[in-house]
Formats: structure tokens, sequence, C-alpha cells
């Protein structure tokens, strides 16, 4: 059998990966918001960028239009065939586990139709210098078509097991230092078969980091400008639709079940608190309705926790 590192694309696969930051782009029929992302983040103040990306099946022209501004020169390369499983978490986990990052120092990942700030990288790469961390997520502005616009904040201060229960902020948001990729990387390709179920990388991705050690910072920036429209596969969840989907979420043993395949990827780290969520007795919803401030970090989600779980509705 091949080792994990036989099996990574060669540096000539990946030419368009210079020293700096490689951005990890999911796509899937872009539409009219792809050249709009690829502009913003190619126009990164500070930093070299090049972009590789996945695509899950597009059929309205994005590779057609990813090929030809790689053509006209910009440092963008695609990675060949479809992303075998579902929705952008299928992405991302290929991306992680296939990008080159030989002479790379941080990635970070895009979706492909939000608008960054010409400052967030440079600005993310700064911040976990000066906090000592090896991973950056931060709060963005929502915007719709009708021009409404809402911060969505995600950076209250983290909690002892957070990461159990939600990840870091939109995945959209996070860089991380190539040696915590990496690191993340080779346990993507030691047992591929344990990743199918995830469906959502960006908790995926918190989670590893934390249960391993690597420092997470997350800031109160909003450098994206975070694009609502119907073809959202997760979105910004707030308001009462947001409230909505997250109470169904939890009431049909949805989240449950996912916190549960997160957490058993590397269950030493909270061993005890996820086998009150395996077990989950009258007792042990009690404990963990106590235990509500170490499990979230937004007071009202804290209070949430607390009052669905003491009337039973987290499934």
């Amino acid at each position: 059998m091949p080792s994990p590192d036989s099996r990574l694309p060669s540096q000539r696969e990946h030419a368009c990966a210079p020293p700096g930051v490689l951005v990890l782009m999911a796509t899937y029929n872009a539409g009219p918001w792809l050249d709009e992302q690829v502009n913003s983040v190619l126009a990164q103040e500070g930093v070299s960028v090049s972009i590789l990306v996945s695509d899950h099946g597009s059929n309205d022209g994005t590779l057609k239009r990813l090929e030809q501004r790689r053509a006209a020169g910009d440092p963008i390369c695609v990675l060949p065939g479809v992303a075998q499983g579902r929705g952008s978490a299928a992405n991302f986990i290929r991306l992680l586990r296939q990008c080159n990052l030989r002479g790379v120092s941080h990635i970070a990942l895009a979706d492909q139709d939000d608008v960054w700030l010409p400052q967030r990288l440079q600005r993310a790469i700064s911040s976990m210098q000066s906090h000592g961390a090896s991973a950056y997520s931060s709060d963005v502005l929502a915007i719709w078509p009708d021009g409404r616009e809402t911060p969505v904040r995600k950076s209250q201060p983290q909690r002892r097991y957070d990461y159990l229960m939600e990840p870091a902020g939109p995945g959209c948001t996070y860089v991380l230092t190539a040696a915590l990729a990496g690191s993340l990387q080779q346990e993507l390709l030691r047992a591929p078969e344990r990743f199918d179920a995830v469906h959502q990388h960006d908790w995926l991705i918190y989670s590893y980091a934390r249960t391993h050690g690597h420092p997470w910072v997350i800031d109160g920036f909003m450098g994206i400008r975070y694009r609502q429209h119907e073809g959202n596969e997760v979105g910004a969840n707030v308001g009462l639709g947001g409230i909505w989907r997250r109470w169904n979420r939890a009431k049909s043993g949805i989240y449950r079940r996912e916190l549960l395949h997160i957490g058993y990827l590397w269950p030493d780290a909270h061993a005890q608190v996820l086998a009150r969520f395996e077990r989950f007795a009258p007792w042990d919803q009690l404990v963990i309705a106590l235990s509500a401030l170490k499990l979230r970090r937004r007071p009202k989600d804290q209070l949430a926790l607390f009052s669905m779980l003491l009337l039973g509705v987290l499934g």
C-alpha cells in the first residue's frame, strides 16, 4: 500500500501554488458570483495567493470560466473529476486531501459566491502570529439580494468543549497554517472511510484542531461579505428561518447524530462528555444542561441548549 505522501499531487501538477496562501475553493454552479469572488481573492493585499478548485459537477459554465481565467494567467488550478460525496463537505475534504502544501505557509477556505475585503488574509495571518495560533476564523457580514446586511457574530470566547457542538464560525473564514493543514491531511488520508459521513467540514476541522492541541483564534473582524441566496447550502442561520432550521435539526435527532459522529473521530479528549450524549438518559441530559457554559460559546445558545434539554426537545 502506498504511503500517504506518495498519493499527494506532485509540484508540477500544482505549479500554481507558489510560497504564500493556497486558497481552497469549492464550486457548484457558481453562476454570476464566481468572478467577483475570484477577483476579491486574487486582490488580497500583502500575500501571494493561488487558488485550487474542486467542483461538484457544475453544468452552468463554471468550469469553462475558471479555465478561461487560468489560460489568461490567473493562478488557478482545478482538480480533475468530481468530488465524491454530498455537498460542499465532500469538495473541501477532497481539497484538503489532495492539495500540495510544499512552499505554502497557509491555506484558506473559500466559498464560490462571497466577497473578501482586500486585507482579510493579511489580518488573519497577523492575528494568528500575535496569538500564537495555528488556525483562524472570524465574524462575517451576511448580505442579501435586496440590500439587507446583518452581522453574523461567532467570536464569543471559546469554551472547553464548544468544538463538540459547533464549528468556529463559517468555514469560508477559516485560515490554517500549513503545519496544521498537513497534519489534518495525513489524518484524512490514513483512513478515508472514517470521514465519509461528515456533512460539515468546518465542524470537522475545528474539532481536529482543538483535540490535537492547535490553538485557534476567532476574530471579530468581518472580512467577508457573506452572500445569501436560494442556492446556499447552509447560509447564515439568522432570523426566524435560521431558528426554525436549528430547532428541526435538534428535535429530529440529526444534530445529536452529527455531534456523536464528529465526537467519535477523536474521542479521547472528551470521552466522558461524549458518553453522556451517547447514553442520553435523563440524568445525562441534566448534567449536559448544567454544563451548557462549557459546550456553547454564545450566551443565547447556552440558554437554548439548557432549555431544550430540560424540555426534552433535543432528540
